[in-house]
């Protein structure tokens, strides 16, 4: 334990991080039968061959298509797994549908439950789509989006508005966005409660802190929920400009309550800003991965990964042992949210090209890694099929990485696409290339099997899957491809 660290945390019973396995080994099996695309399908079908061997991990293509699943927040659970593990088979993949033009662009990941798809725009706009064809639902206005000029710098124009993935709890039925405003000619961060039936705002509420200098905080990083809170990252704009800091906030999901605050100790940045958000463990703690600090030479809890407790307290933390060349050259280890793995491991990774291997139970403070190894600059959100996760690499790849219990590999590289975001469904890994395409390749081997065309979308940006379906959140549409199956109505 160091300077910061909760007194009387460290003697409790820490890190039940029993994240469910039997969904990550579970016997799979797809007998994929590749095929031209149907004529007329809106997004043509490229594919690597006409026959291709059974993908492991993928579901059986003959049984029961099963449930379909939710994608409820980024990655699909708190651990940021990235798999949905319920999917029926999605090769050959076609379009279903794609949506009306959209007000404004969108960056944050696109979720799915109930027959419904829910996108939020930089213009503070939120859509609840018809998982079935994509009609507008219904459509809320939760502000009125701050013009990027209001700001000291940064790359998101002409409006900053939502650029988080929302969050949905299923069990009440509200849908969570958090919104960058403007009134008065100020700048302000609001979190809005929506009921995700109608779109009727329940509550809102102020997510700025006294003293800070809110044109120059970001909320970037995806929310999500713990223990009845919503949870909240905050960096800085583009540029890195300005005296923003690295906050997680916690604000109840009632709507009523104090808002918990953990501030990184920086003297300014040590952002939480990766698009995956932060990571829940089963036991509630928050794990945040943080950007670069501005000190060299004190450490200053920039470019690490800190756990709190559901309270938001301090607990532990690990740095790499060059923390201070990471600080210095604007290296965040925390470009990605830290991976919760079976077998209590975190997987980190991010702009300084080295992933680490971390105990969960004792992360271990500065170079106390369990492993690690060369990988490449990640930003974004990984994804995990057991035994390999799958690393956003920016410049033109896709690394999978085979994780041991005290070990890390290199399984395959690919070349043949961008790096964004990866997600899993269906036993193939999926991710979105440049000037719209979506290529799916095999986990085991980084085959491609599957190349379509589809809507253009933001960097970093990874498709969601739920109701039978692949959403991709584009630019300014959306787009639901589906497999030989189709739709799947939630039950």
């Amino acid at each position: 334990m160091t300077a910061g660290v909760a007194a009387g945390d460290g003697n409790r019973r820490r890190h039940r991080l029993r994240t469910v396995t039997s969904r990550l080994a579970r016997p799979l099996a797809v007998a994929i039968a590749v095929t031209a695309a149907a004529t007329g399908a809106l997004c043509s079908a490229v594919l690597a061959s006409t026959t291709a061997p059974a993908l492991p991990g993928a579901a059986g293509a003959a049984g029961a298509a099963g449930a379909a699943g939710q994608w409820t927040t980024y990655g699909g659970s708190n651990a940021r797994l990235s798999d949905q593990p319920t999917s029926p088979a999605l090769l050959p993949i076609r379009a279903r549908w794609t949506s009306a033009p959209l007000d404004g662009t969108v960056y944050g990941q696109a979720l799915v439950d109930g027959d419904r798809v829910y996108v939020a725009t930089e213009r503070d706009e939120v859509d609840a789509l018809a998982a079935s064809d994509g009609r507008v639902v219904w459509r809320t206005s939760v502000g009125t989006p701050a013009p990027a000029a209001a700001l000291p710098c940064g790359d998101i124009g002409p409006v900053n508005g939502v650029t988080s993935t929302m969050v949905l709890d299923p069990s009440s039925g509200r849908l969570f966005v958090s919104a960058e405003t403007v009134a008065g000619g100020s700048v302000h961060h609001v979190l809005v409660a929506l009921d995700a039936t109608t779109g009727s705002v329940v509550w809102r509420r102020d997510l700025d802190r006294p003293g800070w200098d809110a044109a120059a905080q970001l909320q970037r990083a995806a929310l999500a929920l713990d223990d009845g809170d919503v949870l909240a990252g905050f960096g800085g704009n583009d540029g890195d400009c300005g005296d923003y800091h690295g906050w997680v906030l916690g604000v109840p999901e009632s709507g009523t309550g104090p808002t918990r605050a953990y501030e990184v100790p920086t003297a300014r940045e040590g952002a939480v800003w990766a698009p995956s958000g932060v990571s829940v463990a089963r036991d509630g703690d928050v794990f945040a991965a943080t950007g670069n600090g501005s000190s060299t030479t004190t450490f200053d809890h920039g470019d690490s990964v800190v756990e709190l407790t559901p309270r938001l307290r301090p607990v532990a933390f690990f740095a790499p042992s060059n923390w201070a060349t990471l600080n210095a050259t604007d290296a965040d280890l925390g470009s990605t949210a830290p991976l919760l793995l079976p077998g209590g491991r975190v997987l980190a990774v991010g702009k300084g090209a080295v992933a680490y291997l971390l105990d969960a139970r004792r992360l271990g403070g500065i170079g106390h890694e369990v492993a690690q190894l060369p990988a490449c600059f990640a930003i974004g959100g990984d994804a995990y099929l057991a035994p390999d996760a799958f690393l956003p690499c920016v410049h033109g790849t896709l690394t999978a990485v085979r994780v041991g219990t005290r070990s890390l590999a290199t399984a395959w590289r690919s070349s043949d696409v961008a790096g964004s975001s990866p997600t899993v469904a269906s036993g193939v890994v999926w991710v979105l290339g440049d000037s719209g395409r979506l290529v799916g390749l095999s986990p085991r081997t980084g085959r491609i099997v599957a190349d379509v065309s589809c809507v253009a979308s933001q960097s970093y940006a990874a498709p969601s899957a739920g109701d039978g379906l692949l959403v991709v959140a584009g630019r300014t549409s959306v787009e639901a491809l589906e497999g030989p199956d189709g739709f799947v109505p939630p039950r």
